[in-house]
């Protein structure tokens, strides 16, 4: 790998110090798309993947947990007549009255009805399914529906009741795989996390923007205790175009980007080239960013990047994104995940929501009921099957951390807040998951 420097000058010129250099490894290959697809198989290859994949996890989850005490049993074996306590395990579903449906959102499209603008679906008529490949069985008991949402797999407690009901003793979820074990570092590599530049706006954060770029390249006062050198990737977790829907109110199903959005592209590359003769940049694309906003969103095309692209230091990757950084395990999306949990569950903020997805083993659950997926066949991509050591959400409207400890494992949870609302920046020490926020 390439030494990189810190420089004197937003521009790259002045004297030059070697900058810390760690391994790298790109993880991202299962949220890249293949090449061919087949749109006429929908989803329910995504679902049945998932159930697969997680069935014989979850089966392994209860072995450790209840040992052969209680009989796992297939929904459709359950019989009012033995009433005896047993485990299920299969997929949840709930049934929201407030759900949006896609003839409600033709009717929008069409101005047939307009419909109101929500950001909350969950009401207290809400009810929780759990479905296998044959059956459903409504869940009633120590259950609460606003704190799981549609997709998550999970193995169940309890037993059956009148009227093909099924009462919840406890719920077990997978937790994510094993992680690797933590190696010892001789120094201390630092990672920087931002998302939501929203270049379209640049004229309110320019200084901010600028800021940012000189304390990188090592001409800001530092820190005690803290060279800028040893900053060795940044990671741009999506929404840098623009972080909301300029097009919302729009009927027009073929939108064309307008010079805003042009010029935002324009400053988003200067941006990535000026930070790239620095240090390594790996940019995500978000919900609103020039590309598909079906998951995994796909990286963005390098056309779009004209003098960026051409650095080996600045890579586009997908979103979902994985890699390997000095040994540790990094795992990240830019913030629908997080975003529709909120949506569709009362669970109260962010961090609350990326808490949720690393016990439930799955980044996006609620991915392709309402967070829409390319019809993937033969893998779920989003199962996480080795638990990372820092796992993070962009575009969160405030920032916020967890160090997670159990079973073993150290996971650093970050929620990544907005740059163009909070001016800041999340920096995480590679060698003891410590993070901080930097304000410019």
């Amino acid at each position: 790998m390439a030494n990189f420097v810190k420089q004197n000058g937003a521009n790259g010129h002045g004297e030059q110090e070697e900058r810390m250099t760690v391994e790298y490894v790109n993880r991202s290959e299962r949220f890249l798309l293949p090449k061919q697809l087949d749109y006429n198989q929908q989803f329910h290859n995504l679902y049945v993947a998932r159930c697969e994949a997680m069935s014989g996890l979850l089966r392994e989850r209860v072995a450790l947990k209840w040992g052969e005490q209680y009989p796992i049993r297939r929904i459709h074996d359950l019989s009012e007549d033995d009433q005896e306590k047993c485990v299920i395990i299969g997929t949840v579903y709930k049934q929201q009255t407030l759900k949006p449906s896609v003839l409600k959102e033709l009717s929008k499209v069409t101005n047939i009805v307009p419909q109101p603008i929500a950001c909350d679906f969950t009401d207290d008529s809400d009810e929780v399914m759990l479905e296998d490949e044959l059956q459903r069985v409504r869940l009633f008991g120590n259950i609460n529906p606003h704190e799981v949402v549609t997709g998550i797999m999970c193995a169940v407690l309890g037993h059956i009741l009148e009227q093909g009901r099924f009462h919840v003793d406890e719920i077990l979820f997978y937790e994510c795989g094993p992680q690797k074990p933590l190696k010892s570092l001789d120094n201390s590599p630092f990672l920087v996390l931002l998302s939501g530049l929203n270049m379209t706006r640049t004229d309110d954060r320019f200084l901010s923007l600028e800021a940012f770029q000189n304390w990188i390249y090592g001409n800001m006062p530092e820190d005690k205790g803290f060279d800028p050198s040893s900053i060795v990737r940044v990671i741009v977790a999506g929404n840098s175009v623009r972080n909301e829907d300029n097009h919302a109110d729009s009927v027009d199903l073929e939108q064309q980007a307008t010079s805003e959005e042009l010029n935002g592209i324009k400053f988003l590359d200067q941006f990535l080239h000026d930070l790239g003769g620095s240090v390594h940049v790996d940019l995500m694309p978000g919900e609103f960013d020039p590309t598909s906003s079906l998951l995994p969103q796909p990286p963005l095309h390098p056309l779009l990047l004209p003098m960026s692209s051409q650095l080996m230091s600045c890579r586009s990757v997908p979103n979902p994104y994985a890699c390997e950084i000095g040994g540790r395990c990094i795992l990240g999306m830019s913030g629908q995940n997080v975003d529709d949990i909120l949506r569709y569950s009362r669970i109260s903020d962010s961090l609350s929501a990326l808490k949720a997805t690393y016990r439930w083993g799955h980044i996006v659950p609620t991915c392709p009921d309402t967070k829409f997926a390319y019809p993937l066949q033969g893998k779920d991509p989003f199962v996480i099957d080795e638990c990372p050591h820092i796992y993070f959400a962009g575009n969160c409207p405030e920032y916020k951390s967890e160090l997670v400890k159990e079973n073993g494992r150290e996971v650093r949870l970050i929620c990544v807040p907005k740059f163009s609302k909070s001016k800041s920046v999340v920096v995480v020490n590679l060698a003891t998951l410590d993070c901080k926020l930097m304000k410019f």
